[in-house]
């Protein structure tokens, strides 16, 4: 049997991982990923006295915590194919002629637009 004290201990070491993987989720983008219900149910259980003791409960922050991390992971191989795409054409165009397109290889949203383009599971640039 579980002591009082060692059960709070254990929901604020879980609150406190919620709160990190939320703020986390957030800086990366993967928060606006989510459903409606997604997100209440991580914030009501970060905000509510609950006891996570049910299976159930469990199992559906996981399943949601899961979904962040994989969102967030995609988000971060897109960026960084986006920038080695953004540097290739930055030199390419630099070689040619073109001074302006070392600007390039900073433009975040550049890199992002050319990350999405040529995406692996559509049949992009596979090399990258």
């Amino acid at each position: 049997m579980i002591s009082n004290r060692d059960q709070s201990t254990f929901q604020g070491k879980i609150k406190n991982l919620l709160k990190k993987s939320i703020r986390s989720a957030k800086r990366r983008g993967a928060w606006f990923s989510l459903d409606r219900k997604e997100k209440g149910l991580l914030s009501l259980a970060i905000r509510v006295e609950v006891k996570f003791t049910s299976l159930d409960l469990l199992r559906a922050i996981t399943s949601v915590l899961k979904k962040l991390e994989e969102h967030g992971n995609t988000l971060y191989s897109r960026m960084q194919r986006g920038f080695k795409l953004a540097w290739a054409f930055s030199e390419f165009a630099v070689a040619a002629g073109n001074a302006y397109a070392k600007e390039w290889r900073r433009d975040r949203s550049y890199a992002d637009y050319l990350g999405s383009i040529f995406q692996r599971e559509i049949g992009g640039i596979s090399s990258l």
